[in-house]
């Protein structure tokens, strides 16, 4: 925990030898103890409680989850989207010529075909999350933020 060696811990138990006295080091001693376990049990329940409250294993996984729902409407969104710019350039295409009818699209361009998710939602208990976790780093700075917009709105109240 604080790096220290056999070496400094001797110096350490000397100079407390020698400052405190052979009555009164064994009680010291005691109560450094009983100090250095409540710190220890102080952070680990801190810890546990980070831990509990944020648990960012379910903040990636609602974020894979968005990503996925993002490309699904973004896959649906360009069909609709090329048609769009097909009707503006027909329509200046007629006003650029009068003589120039208006021109349709194509029965097969217009037609709407279903679209097949390309991605896979996964679920809280899903064993392939780990897989997906250490292969995807910018979820990590995703949840980096997160936490860090969590810990300015906790200050801020």
């Amino acid at each position: 925990m604080f790096d220290i060696g056999f070496l400094e811990l001797a110096v350490i138990m000397v100079l407390a030898l020698l400052v405190l006295g052979p009555e009164r080091l064994p009680k010291a001693a005691r109560k450094v103890g009983y100090w250095f376990g409540k710190a220890r049990r102080y952070v680990e329940g801190m810890k546990a409680q980070v831990e509990a409250e944020f648990d960012s294993t379910e903040v990636k996984r609602l974020l894979h989850n968005q990503e996925v729902q993002i490309r699904e409407l973004q896959s649906k969104l360009n069909p609709t989207e090329n048609i769009l710019n097909a009707d503006q350039q027909n329509q200046f295409i007629d006003d650029d010529d009068p003589g120039t009818g208006h021109i349709e699209a194509a029965p097969d361009e217009v037609s709407e075909k279903p679209v097949v998710s390309q991605y896979e939602m996964i679920e809280e208990d899903d064993e392939r999350w780990d897989s997906l976790e250490d292969s995807n780093p910018s979820l990590d700075t995703a949840v980096e933020k997160v936490a860090e917009e969590k810990n300015t709105l906790d200050k801020a109240q």
